[in-house]
């Protein structure tokens, strides 16, 4: 029983490792010096190519074959899709951005690196007040870096079960796990088919291939802590206990993905050939959970002047990562020796994944 568990928590870090050290990158960034309705903004356009790339992983590893299982045939699939980030996902445009009080500092660059992109800081942003026409600097902060790392391995674990009429049901379970090392949680489900349509063709017998209909769906979360606690040092008026306001800051993920395709294959004695072509969608919804200082201007502070204040004490509102969505093509090849497989295939799609995996399939 403990080696199960052990076995099940090591499946569940590596899981959640890519998705955890994105997260790492969010933990001292101070994109809500610029106000919640901005820094929800900046999250969103800066995480956003991660978000795509997770939800395309969890798209990939579906099959092998085209062939459903035979009635009471099963397979056991351990599998990891990488999908590549687009040259044009590793950065965003600033400008483009209807910020309410942020403005790009005087001479600063348009365009910022995204979580995937370059390992340097971006653009310098300002929240500038006006007081009886003088301009009041709130704050100002650079974007925050990119990760230079642009693919991201996902793996996969799943069981596929033959059924009658030539179907095929798939799932996919990890229950809620803490990660202690790295105090996190993670679970994930999902769930696919498919469903023979050359049965349904005159002489299908005689038919040298396999030809069906696949889908599945598949939701991944993940919590983990931050702590972005405002400086006391330069904050010149509290309302907060410093201590004990800003705990349990948590950022959750929630990643759902489903696909539909058309699959074909060919068997060989050894080697199986197969491609698919389908569509899929992607969306991704991140709760920032806790109390956060949000910089605010009181101009009543009169014998020092109005100075920068911490004094709001607010909860992040959930934030939407638009949905990425569109038609995938894919091909792939099957070795089989006994009832051990080994296979590697290519989707091609904006968001183009790798997946490599064995298992043991009977029937």
């Amino acid at each position: 029983m403990k080696k199960k568990k052990i076995r099940k928590s090591f499946f569940a870090f590596l899981l959640s490792f890519s998705v955890i050290t994105s997260f790492a990158q969010i933990g001292n960034i101070n994109f809500l010096e610029g106000g919640i309705a901005d820094g929800t903004k900046l999250f969103e356009a800066y995480l956003s190519p991660w978000a795509n790339a997770f939800g395309a992983s969890l798209n990939g590893g579906w099959y092998n074959t085209a062939k459903p299982h035979k009635l009471g045939g099963f397979d056991v699939t351990f599998s990891v899709s990488t999908t590549i980030v687009p040259a044009s996902a590793k950065s965003f445009d600033l400008s483009k951005i209807d910020f309410e009080n942020l403005t790009l500092a005087p001479g600063a660059e348009t365009e910022a690196p995204s979580i995937a992109g370059e390992n340097k800081d971006g653009p310098t942003l300002e929240y500038v007040e006006d007081f009886m026409g003088n301009p009041i600097k709130i704050a100002s902060f650079k974007t925050p870096p990119g990760s230079n790392w642009g693919a991201i391995p996902l793996p996969m674990l799943q069981a596929g079960l033959g059924l009658p009429l030539g179907t095929e049901v798939t799932v996919r379970f990890i229950p809620k796990m803490k990660i202690p090392v790295i105090d996190s949680k993670v679970s994930m489900w999902g769930v696919g088919g498919k469903h023979s349509i050359l049965q349904y063709f005159p002489g299908e017998k005689l038919i040298p291939i396999d030809l069906t209909l696949q889908g599945g769906y598949t939701r991944l979360e993940v919590s983990v802590p931050i702590e972005l606690k405002p400086d006391a040092s330069t904050s010149h008026f509290q309302v907060y206990d410093i201590n004990t306001d800003f705990e349990d800051q948590e950022v959750n993920m929630k990643v759902t993905a489903y696909s539909v395709n058309l699959l074909i294959s060919k068997k060989l004695p050894i080697v199986t050939f197969y491609g698919g072509a389908g569509y899929s969608k992607t969306q991704t919804v991140i709760d920032v959970a806790g109390n956060y200082a949000i910089p605010t201007f009181d101009p009543d502070i009169s014998e020092i002047g109005p100075v920068y204040v911490d004094s709001s004490v607010e909860q992040v509102p959930t934030i939407d990562i638009k949905n990425h969505s569109g038609l995938r093509l894919n091909a792939g090849i099957r070795f089989t020796l006994g009832v051990l497989t080994i296979h590697g295939d290519y989707t091609k799609a904006n968001y183009s994944v790798f997946t490599a995996g064995l298992g043991i399939s009977f029937r």
